[in-house]
């Protein structure tokens, strides 16, 4: 079973060597698998990419995917899958280059794969082992961005933004990352949608030693549209049917006030405009729910 573990690196110059050497040393001896090492440069400036060159002249690295410009997570995310596609991978594991996920802990979102338990495994960060003090509004955030994708696919989930995630053939056949963000959030709508399995494991997790965390009090506003987006592309009715039913109520409460002669304050024509758009809204939540099920086919 062919293993290919893609490493996003954006600056990361300064750890990428390590944990390429960590991985090789640590899978050198097959067992029941082998492992290949390819690496994302998603435009860094810090020599990143120089240096991901130099790892493949050694041996140590197989393939290096260069993007012209910093993209995003989830573009370098897009790319690995893609390249660990083509070189026939049975299984595809994405870890930071940041040493702050242990390249242990690799295998133990291997293993439920191999014994056919699931098809996308991501390691728990809260399932496991925090090694160092996490700011606060990283948790929070983190709890957010967990909460909202289990409320809209009802799959569990405590750590929606992990940095490693290990995928089977059959998601790589079918995978479709379409935002340059939320590279997590658009992995679990896209095993959801395509009814695939997902689980968790407990996994360990260090503080980073060098370089810059992208996540910031800013990161939410720049995710949560996009988020939003990909709600409504993967599960519009859980958006759509709320909000369609609740304008339809309003126009039959309305109605009743109405007719028992009660004064309305936008007139009787209210009553229409809020049920008309509220059938609209179901209606158009049907037809994206048949575009979008026809999409995941």
């Amino acid at each position: 079973m062919r293993v290919v573990v893609y490493i996003p690196a954006y600056n990361e110059a300064k750890t990428l060597e390590k944990i390429v050497k960590t991985i090789k040393k640590r899978y050198a001896k097959p067992d029941g698998y082998s492992v290949s090492v390819i690496i994302v440069n998603d435009g860094s400036n810090d020599g990143t990419g120089a240096l991901a060159d130099r790892l493949k002249e050694r041996g140590l690295v197989e393939h290096v995917v260069h993007h012209p410009k910093n993209m995003g997570l989830g573009a370098a995310t897009r790319s690995g899958l893609w390249k660990a596609y083509e070189m026939g991978a049975d299984i595809a594991v994405k870890i930071d280059a940041d040493f702050q996920h242990d390249p242990d802990d690799i295998d133990k979102v291997i293993r439920p794969i191999i014994d056919d338990r699931t098809d996308v495994c991501f390691g728990s960060r809260f399932m496991g082992q925090i090694n160092y003090r996490m700011p606060v509004y990283r948790k929070i955030g983190n709890a957010f961005f967990s909460w909202t994708t289990e409320l809209f696919t009802g799959l569990r989930v405590t750590d929606g933004q992990t940095g490693l995630i290990a995928t089977n053939r059959r998601y790589l056949e079918r995978f479709r990352l379409t935002s340059d963000y939320n590279e997590t959030q658009q992995m679990i709508l896209d095993a959801w949608r395509n009814q695939l399995r997902f689980m968790e494991v407990p996994v360990v997790f260090h503080k980073r030693m060098h370089g810059k965390s992208f996540i910031s009090f800013r990161y939410p506003f720049k995710v949560i549209p996009n988020i939003i987006r990909l709600f409504i592309q993967s599960c519009p009715l859980k958006i759509f049917l709320p909000i369609g039913i609740t304008l339809m109520l309003v126009a039959l409460v309305l109605g009743y006030f109405f007719i028992n002669g009660k004064e309305l304050i936008f007139g009787d024509t209210s009553i229409v405009l809020f049920f008309l758009s509220g059938l609209q809204i179901v209606l158009f939540g049907f037809i994206a729910d048949i575009i979008s099920k026809k999409r995941a086919i």
